[in-house]
C-alpha cells in the first residue's frame, strides 16, 4: 500500500479516536461489561480457594471477547446513525483504507480496555497479570478481534437480528485466536518468557495476518453491497 493510503487511514483513526474520547461511550460500556464479567466469573470459580488463579487467563479473554463485541456493535451503530460510513465510501478513499482505520481504532479501544482490566483481574483472581509480556499478547489479541469484528460488524446492520448476529458470527470465528491468547497469557502470567510461548504468539500473529488480509479485501465489497 502507498504512503497516501496509510496517511488517510491514520487520519481516519484520529477522527474515530477523537470522537470516542469526546463521548467515551463505547470505552466505558466495554470496561464496565468486562469488569462485571470478571466479577461474575470470579464468584463462580470461588476466588478464595487455592488454584483460582488458574482460570484468570481464560476469564480475562472471555471478558475481552464479549466486551469487544459490545464495542464493535456500538461503534458501527454510531457510524450508521450519523451516515458517516456512507459518506466515507462516497469520498475518494479506498475501501481498504477505511477498513484499516476502523480496525485500528477498534483495536486500540480493546487494547485500552484490556490494560485497565489487567490490574482488576489480578486482584480478583489473586494472580499477577501485570507483566510487560502481556502487552504483546493483548496487542495481538485486540488486533485479531478487531480485524475480523470490523468486517462482521459492517455486515450485520443490514440484517434483522443484528444485535444477536454479531456475537454468533464473531465468537466462533475467533476461537483459534482466543485459544492462543489464553495459552500465551497463562504462560506469561506464570513467569515464562515470551520465547517460551512463541508458538502461541505465532498462532495469534498468523490469525491476525490471514484473517485481517481477507477482511481487508472483502470490506469494499461489503460496503458497496
Amino acid at each position: 500500500m502507498s504512503m497516501d493510503v496509510w496517511r488517510k487511514a491514520w487520519a481516519l483513526v484520529g477522527k474515530d479516536l477523537a470522537l470516542e474520547w469526546r463521548t467515551r461511550e463505547s470505552f466505558l460500556v466495554m470496561l464496565l461489561f468486562g469488569a462485571i464479567v470478571g466479577a461474575v466469573l470470579g464468584i463462580a470459580f470461588e476466588l478464595r480457594v487455592d488454584g483460582a488463579g488458574d482460570v484468570a487467563p481464560g476469564a480475562l479473554w472471555v471478558a475481552l471477547a464479549f466486551s469487544g463485541v459490545l464495542g464493535l456493535g456500538r461503534s458501527m451503530a454510531r457510524e450508521q446513525e450519523d451516515g458517516c460510513l456512507e459518506g466515507l465510501m462516497l469520498a475518494p478513499v479506498d475501501g481498504s483504507c477505511v477498513y484499516l482505520a476502523k480496525a485500528a481504532a477498534n483495536a486500540l479501544s480493546m487494547l485500552g480496555v484490556g490494560l485497565v482490566l489487567l490490574p482488576l483481574f489480578s486482584v480478583l483472581f489473586g494472580v499477577n497479570l501485570l507483566r510487560p509480556g502481556l502487552l504483546v499478547v493483548l496487542l495481538l489479541g485486540a488486533a485479531g478481534l478487531s480485524g475480523v469484528g470490523t468486517l462482521l460488524s459492517t455486515m450485520v446492520p443490514h440484517t434483522r437480528a443484528r444485535e444477536a448476529l454479531l456475537p454468533v458470527l464473531l465468537l466462533p470465528a475467533v476461537v483459534p485466536l482466543v485459544i492462543g491468547a489464553v495459552r500465551a497469557t497463562a504462560g506469561v502470567a506464570s513467569g515464562q518468557s515470551l520465547s517460551a510461548v512463541a508458538a502461541w504468539l505465532r498462532l495469534m500473529a498468523a490469525f491476525d495476518l490471514v484473517l485481517g488480509a481477507a477482511a481487508c479485501l472483502l470490506y469494499a465489497c461489503v460496503t458497496e453491497g
